[in-house]
C-alpha cells in the first residue's frame, strides 16, 4: 500500500485523503471523497476488500461518485469494479483461499481483471493458468502485466502498456 500511494504521490501531484472505510459512515464517506477528483483503491485480498465495500456502504455509494469522479484501482482494487470468477480460480492463481461471504464484485464493468501475470511475486499468474481457470466464463477476463492498465470511459474500454491475456467471450 504504501509503494503504491507513494507512486501516486510521485507521479500525480496532489492532495491525498486516506479514508478508512470501516472507521466512518457512509454520509461521512461521500463528504471526504467528494472534496476529491479521484477515488484511488490499494490492492490486497480481493474478497475482503469487497467484503469492505459491503459492509461500510461504499458498494452502494460508489457509482454515485463515479458520475463525477475518476476512480482508479490497484491489484484487488481493480478486480472488484469487475465480474468475479470463481474462488477456486483465485485459490489456484494468488493462494487466496477465504471468501468472506463475497459472491460477487461491483460489476460495474462487464468483465473480469487479473492483474500481476507473469510476477514473480505469484507464480502461478500464467497465461496458461489463466486459460484453465477462466474458460467456461461467459465475459472476458484480462490478464494484466504490472506494467498494463485498462482504462474504461463510458462504453469504451483501451488497453495501456503491454497488451492483455484475454480468455472468455466478449
Amino acid at each position: 500500500m504504501l509503494n503504491n500511494l507513494n507512486d501516486v504521490a510521485k507521479n500525480f501531484p496532489a492532495e491525498i485523503d486516506i479514508v478508512n472505510l470501516l472507521a466512518l459512515s457512509p454520509k461521512e464517506i461521500e463528504a471526504r471523497i467528494a472534496r476529491k477528483d479521484v477515488i484511488f483503491v490499494v490492492g490486497g485480498n480481493t474478497d475482503y476488500q469487497m467484503h469492505v465495500f459491503e459492509k461500510s456502504g461504499f458498494a452502494d455509494l460508489l457509482p454515485k461518485l463515479l458520475e463525477t469522479k475518476v476512480y482508479v484501482g490497484s491489484s484487488a482494487g481493480s478486480m472488484v469494479i469487475g465480474k468475479k470468477v470463481s474462488s477456486e480460480s483465485y485459490h489456484a492463481i494468488y493462494g487466496e483461499r477465504q471468501t468472506f461471504g463475497v459472491e460477487s464484485y461491483l460489476g460495474l464493468v462487464n468483465f473480469a481483471i487479473k492483474p500481476h501475470m507473469n510476477s514473480p511475486h505469484w507464480p502461478n499468474n500464467r497465461p496458461d493458468m489463466l486459460d484453465k481457470v477462466a474458460a467456461s466464463m461467459k465475459f472476458p477476463v484480462y490478464g494484466l502485466q504490472d506494467d498494463s492498465a485498462i482504462v474504461v470511459n463510458g462504453d469504451e474500454v483501451k488497453f495501456i502498456g503491454s497488451p492483455p491475456h484475454e480468455v472468455g467471450k466478449a
